[in-house]
């Protein structure tokens, strides 16, 4: 008897993993998940407030975290937590933050990814401003 349960649990997992197999094998890559480095600005689009770089890590098929670290005149770094969701052809940023007072306060911050680019905005209550940032190849974000 022991030797009949063995064998269909065997017969069991083997029909299992090859039905699963396209899980892992046919899955597309994901093309959002990885380095960016960039700048952030403020109302003047032109003139870099501080290095901006931020990591996206694949949360499930449709969903995404990004930890941004931002310096402001080499004296802080901060890090911002947003989700991202996928509209379309874009994957789509949101969310906030409270920086506290000395350091601006609560700050809404949005953007997407289009290609290798991620770009977008933010507001707060004293300052607003854009960011840019392109993805990173595994070979450049070696630092």
């Amino acid at each position: 008897m022991n030797r009949s349960l063995i064998a269909i649990l065997a017969l069991l997992i083997a029909v299992l993993s090859g039905a699963c197999g396209h899980l892992r094998e046919g899955a597309a890559p994901d093309e959002v998940s990885g380095l960016y480095k960039g700048d952030w600005y403020g109302p003047n689009p032109d003139r870099s407030l501080g290095k901006l770089d931020c990591s996206i890590v694949r949360k499930d098929a449709e969903t995404w975290d990004a930890t941004f670290s931002a310096t402001f005149g080499g004296f802080g770094e901060y890090d911002v937590n947003l989700a991202g969701r996928r509209v379309g052809d874009t994957v789509v940023f949101e969310g906030s933050i409270d920086l506290g007072e000395t350091s601006g306060g609560v700050f809404d911050w949005n953007g997407e990814i289009i290609g290798d680019q991620f770009n977008g905005s933010y507001t707060s209550k004293f300052i607003n401003g854009t960011f840019r940032m392109v993805k990173q190849s595994p070979e450049t974000s070696v630092e």
